[in-house]
C-alpha cells in the first residue's frame, strides 16, 4: 500500500514538472509573439505619425507652384510625432472597461508600449537646398505629364496662343502678346527683403552669356547630356509655365516682378535692368550668328567686296569692320522684331535677313595731302524703326528665353526661382513666408520600450 502511494506521488511530481515546463515555454512563446507584435505595431504607428506630419504641407505652395513642403522646426516636428504616436500607444480610454461596463478601469494593454524618445533631423530636406528643390520641380513635371498627359500639354499651348512657344511659322498671337506688354517696371529696394532671398541678391551682368556657355562643361559625357539635359529642360518648362516674362506668360497673375523669367536669368532687383541685360546678351549672341551668316553667304560677301572696290580700299580690315557693323545693326533689328511679337531664326537665310548694307553704314574716304585715298572711315547709321524681313520664321521671344535658361548656371537659376516664389507668397499669402523654413521630409529616430526605430519620411 505504501509502495503504491509512492508511485502515485512520483507521477504527480513528474506531471507537475512537465506542466511547469510547458507553462514556461508557453510564456516564452507569448513573450516572443508579444515582442514581434509590439515591434510591428510600433513600426506602423511611427510610420503613420510621420505621414501625418507630411500631411501638413503648405496648401498654397502646392496649389500655386506644385511643390510639396511643410513648415516646421525640428523640435516642433518631433513634438508632433510624439503627439500622434502617443495617441496610439496610450490604451487607457476614460469610462471604458474591459467588459464594456462603463467603469474607469480602462482597457487592458497587453503590449504595454511606451514612446521613450523621438528625434528628428531635417537638414537634408530643406526646400532651400537646390538639389531638393530641383527634385520637387522634376517630380511635379513628371506627374503632370504622366497623369494629365496630352491635356497638360494642351493647357500649356493655350497659354501661348494655341501653339508651342518658339515654334516655326508665323502666328498673329505673338504680335497680340507684344501689344499687351506690361508697361509697369517694378523694383525691389528693401535691403532686408533682399538679404532674406534664397539667392541673397546674387546677380550677374549682361555679357554673362560667355560664363553661362562655360557652365555647359558639366555635360561631360553622353550619359550626362541626356540625364542633366533632360532635368534642365523640365526645370525650364516649369519656369516658362509658372512665371511671367516681358512678352507672354500669364499676365493676370499677381506677382512682385513683371519680368520674372528675365529676373531668373540675371537677378537684378528691377524689371528694366533685367530686360536690358537680356537685350545685351541677345545682341552678343545674334551679332556672332549674323557675322557667321555674312561670312558664309556669297551674296552678302559680294556686296561687301563691291563696296570696298567702290571706295578704292580693299582689305581684310575694312571687310571686318563692315561685317561687324552690319551684323550688329541686324542684331538690333532682330531684337525689335522680337519685341513686336515676330520671330528670328537662329540660322538666317536671305529671306530672313532684313537690313541692306547702305541702310546701316556710312562710309567716308580718308585722303592724304596728294588727294589719294589711304583709308575709309566707316560709321554705323542710326536706325529708328523696325525693318521687317520677307519671312517671319524662327524663334519667338519665348524661344530665345528658353535658350538662355538652358545655358544659365543651374544653382543661380534654381535659387532665383525660389526668390520669386518667396516674394510672391510673402506679398499675397503671409508676410513671414520663407523658403528656408519649409521642408520636404525628415529622418526620424525613435525609441519605443527600449527598441530603436529609424525612418526616412519624405514626399
Amino acid at each position: 500500500m505504501k509502495k503504491t502511494r509512492n508511485k502515485k506521488g512520483s507521477i504527480a511530481v513528474f506531471l507537475t514538472s512537465i506542466l511547469a515546463t510547458m507553462i514556461i515555454v508557453s510564456m516564452v512563446f507569448v513573450q516572443a509573439a508579444s515582442s514581434i507584435c509590439g515591434a510591428s505595431y510600433a513600426d506602423a504607428v511611427l510610420e503613420l505619425a510621420g505621414r501625418s506630419v507630411l500631411s501638413e504641407f503648405d496648401k498654397r505652395l502646392k496649389d500655386e507652384y506644385g511643390l510639396f513642403a511643410f513648415y516646421g522646426l525640428e523640435d516642433m516636428v518631433a513634438s508632433n510625432v510624439k503627439t500622434y504616436a502617443s495617441a496610439s500607444f496610450d490604451k487607457a480610454y476614460p469610462n471604458e472597461s474591459l467588459w464594456g461596463g462603463g467603469s474607469d478601469d480602462g482597457t487592458v494593454d497587453l503590449l504595454k508600449l511606451k514612446l521613450q524618445s523621438a528625434k528628428v533631423n531635417m537638414a537634408a530636406y530643406s526646400l532651400a537646398d537646390v538639389d531638393v528643390f530641383e527634385k520637387q520641380i522634376e517630380e511635379y513635371m513628371e506627374f503632370m505629364l504622366l497623369e494629365k498627359g496630352i491635356d497638360f500639354i494642351k493647357d500649356m499651348w493655350k497659354k501661348r496662343g494655341g501653339k508651342p512657344a518658339g515654334a516655326l511659322g508665323g502666328d498673329d498671337q505673338d504680335e497680340q502678346d507684344a501689344k499687351s506688354v506690361q508697361s509697369e517696371q517694378k523694383a525691389l529696394m528693401n535691403k532686408v527683403e533682399i538679404s532674406s532671398l534664397p539667392s541673397h541678391g546674387n546677380t550677374r551682368n549682361g555679357l554673362g552669356i560667355f560664363q553661362s556657355l562655360a557652365s555647359l562643361e558639366k555635360f561631360g559625357s553622353v550619359g550626362d547630356i541626356f540625364k542633366e539635359g533632360a532635368t534642365a529642360i523640365k526645370v525650364d518648362e516649369y519656369i516658362m509655365s509658372n512665371f511671367k516674362y516681358y512678352i507672354g506668360g500669364d499676365k493676370a497673375r499677381d506677382t512682385f516682378f513683371n519680368n520674372e523669367v528675365e529676373y531668373i536669368l540675371f537677378g537684378k532687383m528691377n524689371d528694366k535692368s533685367n530686360l536690358d541685360n537680356l537685350k545685351l546678351d541677345f545682341l552678343v549672341m545674334r551679332t556672332a550668328l549674323n557675322e557667321n551668316f555674312i561670312h558664309t553667304d556669297p551674296e552678302l560677301q559680294k556686296i561687301i567686296i563691291a563696296t570696298a572696290e567702290t571706295l578704292g580700299v580693299a582689305g581684310i580690315v575694312l571687310e571686318t569692320v563692315v561685317t561687324s557693323i552690319w551684323a550688329l545693326a541686324e542684331a538690333e533689328n532682330d531684337w525689335r522684331l522680337l519685341l513686336e511679337g515676330r520671330k528670328v531664326p537662329l540660322v538666317k537665310t536671305n529671306k530672313s535677313w532684313a537690313l541692306s548694307l547702305k541702310s546701316v553704314a556710312r562710309f567716308k574716304k580718308i585722303k592724304n595731302d596728294d588727294g589719294e585715298v589711304e583709308g575709309v572711315n566707316a560709321t554705323a547709321k542710326k536706325i529708328s524703326k523696325c525693318v521687317y524681313p520677307p519671312a517671319n520664321t524662327g524663334l519667338s521671344y519665348e524661344g530665345y528665353l528658353r535658350i538662355f535658361l538652358f545655358i544659365e548656371n543651374r544653382e543661380y537659376k534654381l535659387m532665383r526661382v525660389m526668390d520669386l516664389i518667396q516674394l510672391n507668397l510673402r506679398g499675397s499669402y503671409y508676410g513671414d513666408f520663407l523658403i528656408k523654413d519649409h521642408y520636404t521630409g525628415f529622418s526620424l529616430e525613435a525609441v519605443v520600450s527600449g527598441k530603436k526605430f529609424e525612418y526616412e519620411q519624405k514626399y
